[in-house]
């Protein structure tokens, strides 16, 4: 287990990007996204999009600000999922990543925001295993129950 901030060079932007560069599937699950923190990750999902990488956002609807789902919707092998007014409003930070049979989870409060990846101060976790292993379960009970949301 590793602890990222923003602090010094390695930033959220960084760690995350390269994480969505490697990897063979991505999910993204943040409550607010702005456009200007999307584009800082671009260049790698259009990486990772272009090497056949099935990639997942998750927002709120009402915090997916000007210009974002758009910017999503136009990049096949993306799926963009927002959170509807009928369901309780999305708060988790979390950030999934798989590669063969290994797994790596940034977990914390960093949104997809300019400031949430690279000025403001937050903190996460990064933790890492192997496909069934007893974390990577957890992670994918609480993925299937955020699958599960109401979407608008």
């Amino acid at each position: 287990m590793l602890l990222q901030t923003n602090s010094g060079k390695r930033k959220h932007v960084h760690l995350l990007s390269e994480l969505i560069k490697k990897s063979e599937v991505s999910i993204l699950c943040s409550g607010w996204i702005k456009l200007p923190g999307l584009e800082d990750l671009l260049p790698s999902i259009d990486s990772a999009l272009a090497n056949g990488a099935i990639i997942t956002v998750y927002s709120n609807l009402k915090e997916t600000l000007e210009g974002v789902a758009p910017a999503l919707a136009s990049r096949t092998g993306l799926t963009h999922r927002m959170v509807g007014s009928r369901s309780r409003a999305l708060h988790t930070k979390i950030y999934y990543f798989e590669s063969g049979d290994k797994y790596t989870a940034v977990i914390g409060s960093a949104n997809i925001t300019k400031g949430g990846l690279s000025a403001n101060e937050e903190l996460s976790v990064t933790m890492w295993g192997t496909r069934g292993d007893s974390l990577f379960l957890d992670l994918q009970q609480y993925l299937t129950t955020l699958a599960a949301l109401k979407f608008a």
